[in-house]
């Protein structure tokens, strides 16, 4: 019973991969006799060559319009930066260092002064 179903399997199969095969070779041998490799080369190298062309053209254009002030310019918008130092604090603290300088100063000089 395995092997009746089997070969009928293989039979089928057999029929349907020549179909395949035969219909992919009718249209190989069509496609290949208008081929030439030639011509695909020399079509290639002018897509490539207009690619190239116009990219270089384009790169002109932008160092043109960055040159020219035109392109990619960033303006600045001025702002006003708060005092982050309390004045009346820091002149308390020179005051005070003032001070310490004086009577150190009056130390050296006269020290039977304390």
């Amino acid at each position: 019973m395995f092997l009746l179903v089997l070969s009928v399997y293989n039979n089928y199969m057999e029929k349907f991969l020549t179909e395949i095969k035969d219909k992919f070779n009718s249209k190989s041998t069509f496609s290949h006799k208008r081929t030439s490799p030639h011509i695909y080369w020399s079509n290639l190298l002018y897509v490539f060559f207009t690619i190239i062309l116009i990219l270089i053209l384009f790169s002109f254009y932008l160092l043109n319009q960055i040159k020219n002030h035109q392109m990619f310019q960033v303006t600045s918008v001025p702002q006003e930066t708060p005092n982050i130092i309390n004045e009346n604090l820091l002149n308390k603290i020179n005051e005070s260092f003032i001070d310490n300088t004086v009577k150190d100063t009056s130390l050296y000089n006269d020290p039977s002064s304390n």
